[in-house]
């Protein structure tokens, strides 16, 4: 068997991407470190979740393995393995990268070694490996065969973040693999950099959060699309005007996208849910129109009603929680949105 050359992507010509704390803490974590009590628990466990972290380079490399060690093994009821401990891998430059494919491991394993490829030609390849949705990551390893070259990834077409806050669906349940989570999607067709911060059922408008995205210098964009963790109306209510002030403390003139939650799969049938969602999704409206009227001509709300499109009845994996057809629908409905945000 063929030896294998191991690198740490900690430094170039490896790229990390999707966490914007990373070069001050070394850490694949989607928060910076805190004291324990400064934010709630659970956050502070979602935080190390790497949902949306990337490792991109180049390689002639014939052979191209990765050994991975997790906080935990997969516990989760309705996610895939794949999606909650696994990384998948992409080939190609930007505007063309490809899927190739997905670790493979045993279902409760916390480490594994995976090869990706072996005997392809020895050509020069770009290669995106997307990170666990929802795990934390100790240490990688990428292996590749002696005499492979690693060079850097081409630029990002544009430096400036797009940053999202919000709930599990942000997060990336219940896509089958990272790459399928549409924050992914949304960073390969517009060549930037996305900045997951969906927090498993933990999206409630936290003003800690508020104030750790104001840490990011000059995203290009900040999308809010927390409603469907709010128990209720009046939290968002609460929630959302305080969450926006926080933000635009030090982001002024960045644009913000506020999303009303999606249509649930079993509205058909409980008409106080499909109710509920109208009325949080009238209250950001009207409070995006308020704060615009107020001179934020930076600020914009999209119905996420639409979002789905007209089967949304059929995109889900348990009537809430987006399949991949679910997450490739809200990608494609999200990239005209944000298009015009993102050049002006």
């Amino acid at each position: 068997m063929e030896e294998l050359l191991w690198h740490a992507p900690d430094d170039p010509p490896f790229q990390i991407a999707g966490f914007a704390w990373r070069t001050k803490e070394r850490k694949y974590r989607r928060l910076p470190t805190v004291a324990p009590g400064e934010i709630r628990e659970i956050l502070d466990e979602l935080a190390n979740h790497t949902s949306g972290g990337q490792i991109r380079f180049r390689t002639n490399a014939t052979k191209l393995a990765i050994q991975v060690k997790l906080f935990a093994q997969n516990t989760a009821e309705h996610i895939p393995a794949t999606a909650v401990n696994g990384f998948d891998c992409y080939l190609g430059a930007p505007g063309e990268q490809r899927y190739f494919g997905t670790t493979r491991f045993p279902y409760d394993a916390d480490r594994y070694e995976y090869v990706f490829f072996e005997g392809l030609e020895a050509a020069q390849r770009c290669v995106t490996l997307n990170f666990p949705l929802f795990q934390g990551v100790h240490e990688v390893r990428i292996g590749v065969n002696p005499g492979a070259d690693i060079s850097a990834f081409p630029a990002y077409a544009s430096d400036r973040k797009v940053v999202l806050y919000g709930t599990s669906i942000t997060q990336g349940g219940c896509a089958s693999r990272p790459g399928m989570s549409y924050t992914n999607i949304l960073s390969r067709r517009f060549d930037r950099e996305f900045i997951n911060l969906g927090f498993s059922g933990n999206g409630q408008g936290d003003p800690e959060i508020a104030r750790f995205m104001t840490e990011i210098d000059d995203p290009g964009c900040i999308v809010l699309d927390y409603d469907a963790n709010n128990p209720d109306i009046d939290n968002l209510i609460r929630t959302m005007p305080e969450f926006i002030r926080i933000l635009r403390s030090r982001h002024a003139s960045v644009p913000i996208l506020v999303l009303s939650r999606i249509p649930y799969g079993y509205e058909h049938t409980q008409t106080s849910s499909c109710l509920d969602r109208i009325a949080r999704r009238d209250y950001q409206k009207e409070r995006v129109e308020e704060l615009r009227l107020q001179g934020d001509r930076f600020v914009h709300f999209y119905d996420g009603a639409h979002l789905l499109g007209e089967c949304w009845n059929e995109c889900t994996v348990d009537g809430v929680h987006p399949t991949d057809l679910g997450f490739m629908r809200i990608a494609d409905a999200l990239t005209p949105v944000l298009k015009p945000i993102l050049l002006s």
